[in-house]
């Protein structure tokens, strides 16, 4: 790999762990500030993440297309710096409609940050590397959700208002990381990527991908309804373990940092590890670790310690299937189109979001809930190896343009 490449990566890893730490930094007093300063009180304070996910998802089914065809880098600029005003502004804006619309317009930004990383890592990368480079990935952002509540509490003790002109700063960090490391698209060539970029000049949105590709539906399928069964875990896990064990909000969120600090300690080796085997072995695998994990939560009644295991073997399985279908994906999308496809599948966290905190609330009391996960899990793990067989594998760039 030639050394700019290797620069390149690392600066890309740089500005995502500050992507992180800019997250982790806001995300915990979102609701307070809401209520403090930005006009929104009560349950209006959720409002903000409906925002932001709406952002997110609108953003994500075209931004991926705008990254293919106006240039993986220069979509990465800008994203980053709108996120970095969007929430920099914040700090200054107290007017509920204002406050809306500042996190709409940076959910469409953020949309467009994490594909564009994912399709830059494809760029700088040959294919026998990206399974450890996407766990690097995973490695960064766990770091930033460490280390970001941190300093977020840091800039509370200020004022609310702080940690939103922090996150700003650590935006703007990671644009000026991403200015200086990594070079103008610089991405792997030879005549077959050559062609198939050539064949991918107008790419099509990321919903116009997934209409038209049977095996990339299955794998967000199969991505989506495993990210619904973890969003009832985090989302809903707190109200939902309330009724089987007396956990404190504190013992709540320790069990995620858990995860997170085994997540930075454990990923490079299990992606060593992963090296040996089929992408659809390690979904299966990882799917199966995380239902494990959430099974165990209906006998969270034993105790703090049958949550802690559970929490690491819900990480565990995504130590595994998370780099291996980021790597997929990558290698089966064509040079013009990685930013297309890591967008189409970054849309099943948005299905868990959307879909994953009503039904976790509804669909029974526990240990049920977490009995149901259990199957579904599995499920999920089958369809999602099923999309990376022969038969069900995302196709090509030629094959979508014949198609079309």
């Amino acid at each position: 790999m030639k050394n700019s490449h290797r620069a390149a990566f690392r600066g890309l890893l740089a500005a995502r762990l500050l992507g992180a730490l800019a997250d982790g930094v806001m995300v915990p007093f979102v609701v307070l500030w809401a209520r403090e300063f930005g006009g929104l009180d009560g349950p209006a304070a959720g409002a903000l993440f409906l925002a932001l996910a709406c952002g997110e998802l609108i953003g994500g089914l075209a931004g991926g297309a705008l990254a293919d065809r106006l240039g993986h880098r220069r979509t990465l600029v800008a994203s980053t710096a709108g996120m970095a005003l969007g929430y920099a502004c914040l700090a200054v804006i107290h007017q509920p409609v204002l406050t809306i619309g500042a996190f709409l317009i940076a959910g469409l930004f953020e949309s467009a940050f994490h594909p564009t990383i994912a399709a830059l890592i494809g760029d700088l990368k040959e294919d026998e590397d990206l399974h450890h480079a996407f766990g690097l990935n995973r490695v960064a952002a766990n770091l930033g959700r460490i280390a970001g509540p941190l300093i977020g509490a840091g800039a509370a003790a200020l004022s609310l208002s702080s940690v939103f002109l922090t996150s700003g700063i650590l935006l703007i960090a990671a644009l000026i990381t991403i200015l200086g490391t990594i070079p103008a698209d610089a991405v792997r060539t030879g005549e077959a990527d050559e062609a198939a970029a050539a064949e991918c000049a107008a790419p099509p949105s990321a919903f116009g991908v997934i209409l038209r590709d049977r095996g990339l539906a299955l794998l967000i399928a199969g991505g989506g309804l495993l990210s619904i069964t973890y969003t009832w875990w985090e989302a809903d896990g707190l109200a939902l373990l309330h009724q089987q064990y007396p956990i404190t909000t504190t013992g709540y969120a320790a069990l995620f940092t858990i995860a997170a600090a085994a997540t930075a300690l454990f990923q490079i080796p299990t992606s060593r590890l992963a090296r040996r085997y089929s992408t659809g072995r390690l979904v299966l695998v990882g799917a199966g670790f995380q239902g494990l994990g959430l099974g165990l939560l209906a006998t969270a009644s034993l105790g703090y310690p049958i949550l802690v295991i559970a929490a690491l073997a819900i990480a565990l399985g995504q130590m595994f299937y998370g780099p291996a279908v980021s790597a997929f994906v990558s290698r089966q999308a064509a040079p013009g189109r990685r930013a297309t496809y890591q967008a189409a599948i970054s849309t099943t966290e948005d299905i868990g979001a959307a879909i994953g905190p009503i039904t976790g609330l509804s669909l029974g009391a526990p240990p049920l809930i977490w009995l149901i996960a259990l199957p579904l899990s599995l499920l999920a793990g089958v369809v999602s190896a099923r999309a990376t067989t022969p038969g069900g594998q995302p196709r090509s760039a030629g094959e979508l343009t014949t198609a079309a």
